[in-house]
């Protein structure tokens, strides 16, 4: 899926494709990190009362409407249109002005149901098959100019995303409808084709949609939640200059946008809150300044001065203020802590590094405390070495054969490279992150024999370069959380080489074996009950037969927030923060 932040902890988040896959029922599980919420019952389902899925959201207690939410990070957003955005940061800022068929509501405290945003309910399942999906538009819900959204903008939104243009987005809703790793081999969107009707997209009138799947597809609810669905109006669509000025249909509406500089939201005077499970609109703006590093906005955020008494330090606690931070007990609520599903990857290229012994000796080599270390240590993640994290159904902490512990092991990658001095071109972001982690990369290489060049490149220009097949770089790293807690957003979309495109690519390791790909297939299409254990053998195959990428460490989020800011929580489902019930202090 998506290279983003995110959290969890081996419990109640692994329910979450349970409760959608097996008959939509209620789950439970316990959290049992003390530190993070311990102890707490988590439950996570789709509903089945339409109730759930009407507006408006219940009121957060003691917030009132006014003031200014400021926002820092040091990057840009990688992109704004809807249907390219593939990053929990993008989509945590979308969720206040644009809106999907379906949401999760999250509570930040571990209950999470999956309800309709612009639809009425979850999704019917008409055949009772998972073939065959109709959704229904809610009355009221209109664009930010007053036009009512119809069912046919949302299926336009889908449309557009099966352009090779409109690149970087997720590709599930695109590939089941086609049947096929290669969804725009045919249908090629509105702008190529000539076409805005999507085979297997039906829109029956203003108010209906209809999926028609090839195969059982349970889980399109959760995929509706991502932002392919957002609707678009045909006669605004800009093309790839949509990212610039999307259109509304949420709370608030883009008011300003400077590329890397700033970006700021006010209300949407259209958005009807009685349409709305989920969302407020409490802050008369929610400004994002762009630049600061994680240092700087946390020195702010924790000094809460001015204007900053409003500040969220969007990038986390850098590890120098670690200690300072979780030091501080009179921080309370601005410290803003929990474990996530997000695992961190050293991407190997398996496209240029083909011999497995190089790949191997790679991830004996590396220093994975070392680069947790640069990023706040034990309060920034742990160290792990499986494909999947920890919050995924089935998940099995298995002996890697390849793992070199926390700190790598060069003699035992020295002894794979046989007097080898393999020449690495390693691809790191130039920021705060990337200044950081690179030189424990290259040094951990080093010390096992490798001959490595770093190569820095800008931040918003390094997930699309990773992600373009023949990118002359050997070694990057890459992030990923699964966009709903079964491994079926996870190893198909990472490790499924049939899927690999010229760019826009999530196999950023450029893998491809015929035995995963049959696999896969054949894990794809259990019941849910029984794949969860089967998608962890396969995580320990790939690892142990083709050492595609080295598993580094496991993401917690920290991060501090002014005196003046509530609300904020840190959703379950994303493991970031998100704004739909934050506001300003008086």
């Amino acid at each position: 899926m998506r290279p983003r932040l995110a959290v969890a902890a081996t419990s109640a988040a692994l329910v979450l494709a349970t409760s959608a896959l097996a008959a939509c029922s209620e789950n439970t599980g316990e959290n049992g990190d003390s530190d993070n919420g311990g102890g707490k019952q988590f439950t996570s389902s789709i509903a089945t009362d339409p109730k759930d899925s009407q507006g408006p959201a219940a009121e957060v207690p003691g917030a009132q409407s006014g003031g200014v939410l400021k926002v820092i990070q040091e990057a840009d957003f990688e992109h704004l249109d809807p249907q390219r955005s593939y990053t929990f940061a993008a989509m945590s800022i979308q969720q206040m002005f644009v809106r999907t068929l379906t949401v999760f509501k999250d509570d930040g405290k571990g209950k999470v149901l999956l309800v309709g945003d612009l639809a009425t309910d979850a999704g019917k399942d008409v055949n009772s098959d998972c073939k065959t999906w109709e959704y229904t538009l809610k009355d009221g819900v209109k664009f930010e100019d007053g036009t009512p959204i119809k069912a046919a903008d949302v299926a336009y939104g889908i449309a557009r995303s099966f352009e090779e243009t409109i690149d970087g987005g997720p590709t599930y809703i695109q590939e089941w409808l086609a049947d096929s790793p290669e969804f725009n081999a045919t249908y090629k969107g509105p702008y190529t084709s000539g076409t805005d009707t999507v085979p297997g997209l039906t829109v029956r009138d203003d108010k209906t949609l209809i999926f028609n799947f090839a195969k059982p597809h349970c889980d399109l609810p959760f995929a509706l939640s991502l932002p392919t669905s957002v609707p678009v109006p045909k006669a605004q669509d800009t093309k790839t200059e949509y990212d610039r000025r999307v259109v509304s249909s949420g709370p608030y509406k883009i008011k300003e946008y400077v590329k890397d500089t700033r970006f700021v939201l006010e209300r949407n005077p259209n958005w009807d809150p009685k349409t709305d499970p989920l969302r407020h609109a409490y802050p008369d703006n929610i400004e994002v300044e762009i630049g600061p590093d994680d240092a700087a906005a946390t020195e702010r955020a924790l000094a809460g001065q001015g204007a900053d008494q409003t500040v969220v330090s969007w990038d986390g606690v850098p590890q120098a203020l670690v200690n300072q931070v979780l030091g501080n007990s009179s921080l309370g609520e601005r410290v803003l802590r929990k474990p996530g599903p997000s695992v961190w990857y050293l991407s190997i290229n398996n496209e240029r590094i083909k011999d497995v012994k190089v790949r191997q000796a790679i991830a004996y080599a590396i220093d994975k405390q070392g680069i947790l270390a640069t990023q706040g240590g034990d309060a920034a993640g742990k160290v792990t070495h499986t494909l999947l994290a920890d919050t995924t159904i089935g998940h099995t902490d298995y002996p890697n054969p390849y793992d070199g512990g926390p700190t790598g092991n060069p003699e035992k990658a020295k002894e794979l490279l046989g007097g080898q001095t393999p020449k690495l071109v390693f691809m790191s972001r130039n920021s705060a992150f990337g200044q950081q982690t690179a030189p424990i990369v290259e040094q951990s290489l080093e010390k096992a024999g490798f001959d490595v060049t770093v190569q820095y490149v800008d931040q918003p220009a390094h997930n699309p370069t990773a992600r373009t097949r023949g990118n002359p770089y050997d070694i990057y790293l890459s992030n990923w959380a699964a966009d709903w807690p079964s491994a079926v957003s996870t190893i198909p979309v990472l490790w499924d080489g049939r899927k690999l495109g010229p760019q826009g690519n999530s196999n950023v390791s450029y893998f491809n074996a015929d035995d995963v790909n049959a696999e896969i297939d054949r894990v794809s299409n259990l019941p849910a009950g029984e794949a969860g254990p089967e998608w962890a053998k396969l995580d320990q195959m790939i690892t142990e037969k083709y050492a595609p990428v080295v598993p580094l460490y496991q993401v917690n989020v920290l991060l501090v927030t002014g005196p003046k800011v509530g609300g904020m929580i840190v959703s379950d489902q994303f493991g970031i923060p998100v704004f739909y019930n934050s506001h300003v202090k008086p």
